[in-house]
């Protein structure tokens, strides 16, 4: 049985303190709200991405740079949050699916309440990078497309190229900008529900075991070469 403590959502206090790690690494690491939109991403499509790909985008690690812990017992900690977070979306986005209500995101606020989303976005954008193949269907289609646009948005509003960035937009705008983003994270989970079965039933197949060969008669000779008949040696396990 699976221990619903793995999969329960980050309290306000774990949040906080991830988020505090995070913030204390080098220039590159994700915050807490990126995490959200990262593991969002990854959780849709139906590319399986092991914590060995993912976890180092976390850290923001480059060939000079990597997650630095006080001891041993902080790793465990912090790498169990980060771990416990991105089972809790997974659980989230299949019980928001279910219900047809979309998932709320962890999304933060400024000093004075201000939501921006523009780092939600950009985690949900790099995760879309981590397996591009995956996501070609849905940027190949226009209208599927479209569902991407909130994303875009706010993930290119503050881009250092001036050609990328979105007309400027106020509050109100950027309210609707973020629910059309919460509901467009929604319809892609769904959309590609078909391929992630299929990959799920592709993966219990492969490790199916499959017997090569004819399966000796009881009476034949033990192919181990004991000289036994095989319901007398290995036939007998």
């Amino acid at each position: 049985m699976n221990d619903p403590t793995q999969t329960a959502p980050l309290t306000s206090a774990e949040l906080d303190q991830l988020d505090a790690f995070l913030a204390s690494l080098p220039a590159g690491a994700m915050n807490v709200e990126m995490l959200d939109g990262f593991f969002c991403a990854l959780h849709c499509t139906p590319d399986l991405v092991g914590p060995a790909v993912w976890l180092p985008l976390v850290w923001g690690e480059t060939a000079d740079a990597e997650a630095s812990f006080e001891d041993e017992g902080q790793a465990r900690t912090i790498v169990g949050l980060v771990t416990r977070h991105w089972s809790a979306v997974a659980e989230e986005l299949v019980r928001t699916d279910a219900s047809d209500t979309p998932r709320v995101p962890r999304l933060s606020a400024d000093a004075q309440g201000r939501v921006a989303g523009n780092a939600w976005a950009t985690g949900f954008t790099r995760g879309m990078q981590v397996s591009p193949e995956g996501w070609q269907e849905v940027l190949g289609d226009d209208e599927a497309g479209e569902v991407l646009v909130p994303m875009m948005m706010l993930h290119h509003e503050h881009d250092p190229d001036a050609a990328l960035r979105p007309p400027p937009f106020d509050d109100a705008v950027r309210s609707e900008v973020i629910e059309a983003m919460v509901m467009g994270a929604a319809q892609l989970y769904r959309h590609f529900a078909p391929a992630r079965r299929a990959a799920s039933r592709a993966d219990r197949q492969a490790l199916t075991f499959r017997r090569e060969g004819i399966k000796p008669g009881r009476n034949d000779p033990c192919a181990c070469g004991s000289g036994k008949k095989f319901k007398a040696c290995c036939g007998r396990n």
